[in-house]
Parts: C-alpha cells; sequence; structure tokens
C-alpha cells in the first residue's frame, strides 16, 4: 500500500532534529483496510569518515521519525538499535529522542531508561521506550555508530514493517576510497545523484593546484509500502528494500577493489579458518583415531556414525551460533556449555582424526537471515556444519542439535545455501539434507463400537523430526505413555493404551517405531440414526497456519514433510456408511494430498497420504497450497454419518 504525505514532509527537504513540522500533527491514520499503529516518516543516514588511532572509521548518524497513530502498540514507542560489538568493531553513542505532544509538550528520552541487552556473540541490542506517547504525537530519535570495519557498511533498510514516507542515505566521502551501492528487494525509483562542494579557499586560478571538491553521494526514496511479516517465511529481512554497500575504491589515487567471494574466503583463510582452528584439536583427532582403530572391520558409514554419536551424547549447546571458534576441543566432550562452532570443530576434527573425509560448511540461519551470492561478505554467515563424504555419499551435520543424526539438522538450518571450505578451494551447497523432514507413518486397525468407543492397533514410524523430538522427550523423562499420547493422539485425554513399546530409540539408522492397543470412549458420537465419525483419527490438523486468502511473500515451511496414515475401521453390525466416498488428489509442484478410499459393506479402508518435497514455494502458488492445507483440515474436524 501506498499512501502520500505530501502536505506534511516535503521529501526533497531533509529533516532536522528538534524541528518539527506543524503539518505532521495533522497527518491522520490511512483510510483503508489496513490499520497501523504509526508510519515512519523519515529515516536517514548520513555517513562519514575519520581517522583515528592510525586507522579509519565510519562515522553513522542516524535519524528516524515517527507519526503515531495507535500508543498502545509496543513496536510505536519502544526502539530497539542492533549493533556488533563483538572485537568492539561498532561503538553506539549519542542516542536521543524527544516525543512531541499535539498540546505543544516536549518530552525528552531519559539516559537512564536506555539499557544494553546482549543478543548473541556478536550482537548487542540498545533497547528504550519514548517518554509519554499518545495517539498523534510525533517521536523522533537519533544516534551514532562509529564503525571500525569499513570494507562494507551495514545494510540500509529502505523498507519497514510499516509505511515509510521518506527514506535517505548520504555518504560524505575523502578522497581515498568509494563504495558501491547495491539496491536489493525494492522496484521502486530511488533517486541517485552526487553533490560536489569546493572547500579550497585557493583563488580559481588556472595557475594555482587546487584540491578536489567534496563529493557526497545520496540515495533517496519516497512514499515506500509496508513490508508485512507473513508465517512461514525465512527471515523478514530477506524481503525488506534495502541498498548494501561495499567498499569498491581504496588509496591515493584511488584504485579499484576486488570484491569477489575469492577475496573473502582468502581473509577467512588468514583469520577465521575453522580447518586452522582444528590444528589446535589434537585431543578430538585423537579420540578419532582411536574409535577407528578400536571398530575396525565396521563399515566407514558405521564409524561416522559412532563418532558422531560420541559428540552429540557428550555435548552441551549453549544455544549460541558463529561461524568459527576458538573454545577447546576438551571443553565440548567434557561436556561444558559451549557454541555451535566449537561442538561442530570438534566433530571434524574427530572424523579427519578417523580419516575420513570431511570440511567445515559456513552458512547462516534461519532467523538471521539468506546469504546473498551477489554481496560477497563474510559477515553473512553466523553458523557452521559440518559436510563429509562416505562411501560415496555426502552427509550433512550438525553435532550441536541433541539426539540427531547425519543428515538431520535443525530447522534454524535446513534451507538456503551454505560454503564449504576447503584448504585450496570452496563451492557452496543447498543446505537441504535426507532426513531433514518430517515423515510419519501410522497404521490403524480398530473397531467401533455401537456406542461410539474405537478400539484396535496402531503401529507408527516416526523420521526425521518426529523422530528426534520422541528420543529428546524420553531422554528428558517423559514416560511411554505420555510419549504415546502426545505424538499420536494429542487432544484425546480419554484414550488408553496396552501392550505399549517404544523400538529403535538408540538405533538411529531406523525410525522410532510405536506400537499399542488403544482405546478412547465415545470417539464416535451417537444419535438415533447412527453415529458421527470422525475419519482423521491420528495425523490430523485442527487449524490452518495459513489465514490469508492471499500472499505478498514466498512461503518457506520448517520442512518437507511426509505424512502417509492407513486406517481399517471395522463396523458394528448393522452399521453401514451414510455416503460414497471418492478418492481424491490436491497437488502443485512439490506438494501432493491424497485420498484413497476402498471401503466395503462393513469396514472403512482409506489411506491419507500428504507429500511435501520442498520447503519453499513461490507467492504465485499459495493458492494451490492453501487449498492443500485446507483439505487437510476439513477433512481433521469433519464426521462422517455411519448409519444403523
Amino acid at each position: 500500500m501506498s499512501f502520500s504525505l505530501a502536505d506534511a514532509q516535503d521529501g526533497s527537504v531533509d529533516a532536522e532534529f528538534g524541528v518539527i513540522p506543524d503539518s505532521l500533527f495533522n497527518i491522520t491514520a490511512p483510510s483503508n483496510s489496513q490499520t497501523y499503529p504509526y508510519i515512519v516518516t523519515n529515516k536517514e543516514m548520513d555517513v562519514s569518515f575519520q581517522e583515528s588511532g592510525g586507522g579509519i572509521m565510519a562515522v553513522l548518524k542516524h535519524h528516524t521519525r515517527l507519526k503515531i497513530f495507535d500508543a498502545s502498540a509496543r513496536e510505536a514507542s519502544v526502539v530497539t538499535i542492533p549493533y556488533y560489538f563483538e572485537d568492539n568493531m561498532e561503538q553506539l553513542s549519542d542516542i536521543q529522542g524527544i516525543t512531541y505532544l499535539p498540546n505543544g509538550e516536549r518530552h525528552r528520552l531519559d539516559e537512564g531508561a536506555i539499557r544494553t541487552i546482549n543478543i548473541n556473540s556478536r550482537y548487542n541490542v540498545k533497547e528504550f521506550t519514548m517518554p509519554n506517547v499518545e495517539d498523534g504525537a510525533v517521536v523522533e530519535y537519533s544516534y551514532v555508530v562509529q564503525r571500525r570495519y569499513i570494507e562494507e557498511l551495514p545494510d540500509f533498510y529502505l523498507s519497514q514493517k510499516v509505511p515509510t514516507s521518506h527514506a535517505k542515505v548520504e555518504i560524505t566521502y575523502p578522497q581515498y576510497l568509494r563504495y558501491e551501492g547495491v539496491i536489493e528487494n525494492y522496484d521502486s525509483q530511488v533517486q541517485h545523484d552526487f553533490a560536489y562542494v569546493d572547500t579550497s579557499s585557493v583563488p580559481k586560478i588556472f595557475t594555482l593546484p587546487r584540491p578536489d571538491p567534496v563529493v557526497t553521494e545520496r540515495w533517496v526514496a519516497s512514499e515506500i509500502p509496508a513490508v508485512e511479516q507473513e508465517v512461514f517465511i525465512s527471515s523478514l529481512d530477506d524481503y525488506r528494500g534495502q541498498i548494501k554497500f561495499i567498499l569498491s575504491a581504496f588509496g591515493l589515487p584511488r584504485q579499484q577493489l576486488d570484491t569477489s567471494w575469492e577475496v573473502v574466503v582468502a581473509k577467512l583463510r588468514r583469520n577465521t579458518n575453522p580447518l586452522e582452528a582444528i590444528k589446535r584439536y589434537s585431543y578430538a583427532r585423537s579420540i578419532g583415531d582411536s574409535l577407528a582403530r578400536s571398530l575396525q572391520g565396521i563399515s566407514r558409514l558405521a564409524l561416522q556414525d559412532s563418532i558422531y554419536r560420541y559428540v552429540n551424547d557428550r555435548m552441551n549447546f549453549s544455544e549460541a551460533y558463529a561461524p568459527y571458534s576458538t573454545e577447546s576441543d576438551s571443553a565440548v566432550l567434557a561436556a561444558q556449555a559451549m557454541g555451535q562452532a566449537a561442538i561442530n570443530q570438534t566433530l571434524l576434527a574427530m572424523l579427519r582424526g578417523a580419516g575420513i573425509t570431511a570440511y567445515p560448511v559456513l552458512t547462516s540461519t534461519r532467523s538471521f537471515g539468506t546469504i546473498s551470492k551477489d554481496f560477497p561478505s563474510f559477515y553473512q554467515f553466523n553458523a557452521l556444519a559440518i559436510q563429509s563424504e562416505v562411501e560415496g555419499q555426502k552427509y550433512m551435520m550438525d553435532a550441536s542439535f541433541p539426539y540427531s543424526q547425519p543428515n538431520l539438522i535443525p530447522t534454524e538450518m535446513s534451507s538456503g545455501r551454505g560454503l564449504i571450505m576447503k584448504e585450496d578451494s570452496f563451492s557452496w551447497v543447498s543446505m537441504q539434507a535426507d532426513k531433514s523432514s518430517f515423515d510419519i507413518r501410522v497404521e490403524v486397525d480398530a473397531q467401533l463400537q455401537p456406542n461410539g468407543t474405537l478400539s484396535g492397533r496402531v503401529i507408527s514410524y516416526q523420521d526425521g523430526y518426529p523422530g528426534q523430538l520422541i528420543r529428546q522427550k524420553k531422554a528428558d523423562g517423559a514416560s511411554d505413555l505420555d510419549i504415546f499420547k502426545q505424538t499420536l493422539f494429542d487432544g484425546y485425554s480419554q484414550v488408553t493404551a496396552d501392550s505399549l513399546r517404544i523400538r529403535n530409540l538408540q538405533n538411529y539408522a531406523r525410525p522410532v517405531e510405536i506400537r499399542a492397543t488403544f482405546a478412547i470412549e465415545n470417539y464416535a458420537t451417537s444419535f438415533t440414526d447412527g453415529l458421527e465419525f470422525n475419519p482423521m483419527v491420528v495425523g490430523y490438523l485442527r487449524q490452518n497456519p495459513f489465514e490469508d486468502k492471499q500472499r505478498d511473500l514466498p512461503v518457506t515451511l520448517d520442512a518437507p514433510e511426509h505424512l502417509d496414515v492407513s486406517y481399517s475401521i471395522r463396523l458394528p453390525r448393522g452399521f453401514t456408511v451414510g455416503e460414497q466416498l471418492l478418492d481424491k488428489n490436491i497437488g502443485l509442484p512439490g506438494a501432493r494430498f491424497e485420498e484413497r478410499y476402498n471401503s466395503t459393506a462393513n469396514t472403512l479402508q482409506y489411506d491419507f497420504r500428504i507429500d511435501i518435497s520442498q520447503n519453499k514455494f513461490a507467492p504465485d502458488r499459495y493458492p494451490r497450497l492453501l487449498d492443500l492445507y485446507n483439505r487437510w483440515v476439513q477433512l481433521s474436524n469433519s464426521t462422517w454419518l455411519i448409519r444403523r
């Protein structure tokens, strides 16, 4: 949605902190079906450079102004500013904020209201609540970031979760550097120009040398629509209009720089190289070698599984992600709380110690954002996985994922791409792995009683993420009965089970197997003319995770999903199905829902098969995907009349 604020703010005029046009108080919320608690009237970043301590520092001055429509919304008054604190790369200072009320009052932000929150090993956040915000107010805040790493600048987001009237970036260059600005996810017009300012006091006489003018490069965009959060996306930042900045020329005279991935990888090899880090992991390598010697005679694949279990069973994940670690292997294997990179570097060292070919894979988590191959930067990586090759097959691994196995990596890691780093080369690989899916098979053989009780036998095979979850629940102390109920009959408090067995908890090569006889009293509702029977006894989906009929952003599911449920339900004597049931298919590229019915006079035999073989769908595929989920929900909530 676009809107106009031309009468309130001239987009060509820079907003000055502390000077608020009266017209901003006259703005009312856009009159359409979509409501926003506020809009951004101005978002600006001015970049300059200063030399300090023998180095060059970028100084980024940020200024944001908001018009508030609904002060009760938390995001209308709470401001969070992330910054990269690791290695003192960024320092955030000079935070100012003012709330302007329609009655003319001004309320300044108290410095004591600003707090620092640690997000992870790289990022902190400054958070504060703007004072005395009310409906109709105007809020503005500014801050300064001093950045030591100048090879690239932080992304400047044109798009916000609400509409933006005016966004501007200005970079004032010293003579010795220039940046290239790359616009992503934004198709509307961005005004891009240069300003040249003559600051010389030398008379304009051709015989006298004059210094070059000061150059300012500017990007301006106006009337920017919101990019709104939708369910099942990778990261909202992947779809926001933004400008990325990479250093393109440096020196006197200026020389064009190579900004390729080859250059990035060369720097990684020198500074943050997992292959160099594991050279210090002699303890892990020796254990890998020891396991290989003691397990002679088993296959290389079985050896890899044994090494993976050794690390996975001992590690204690601190929930910290990074693409590289200086933490020790002995600390990992002593079950000290360690980050993902240290755990996987330990796995890598053990695999190599056992003679298994394996390499580090630098990647990003889903919430961190998708890696853009068009913008070479180490700072797109925030996670580390391992890829091995055994008996001609490749395996992706993340040993920080508890009760997992090779090719089963967490959903935060199982989409997007990764960079495999070898000693003398690198390549890109998809992060999707074979076992990283929701894979469930269920067979139900039951008898329906005249009083509505359903009893019989159920067998289920749970692989991928469902199997991992069951193993974790069992390790956490859950009983077999609780696991049975939560896995197959969640929502049926009256279900009972007998002869319950859960198998393959330690055999990771096979799915977790659940077998039991069960009974559910009053499963079917009894009426004078028969029984109302819900066909989706297990595998049901009561509510559609997708709410909107249309969608702007691609769908990114957690993982592929395979659900295969077979039913054989014997009817009470004298009961029959009230209507003929017909086979049905709903399909689209990458997803399919099949219903098969083969009922007889006294037996309901039917199968439901849901096969979602990919986790990403373009917006134009969404209506058909929505149809598939609607049918799943419809069957889960429907009833069949079993007539007397």
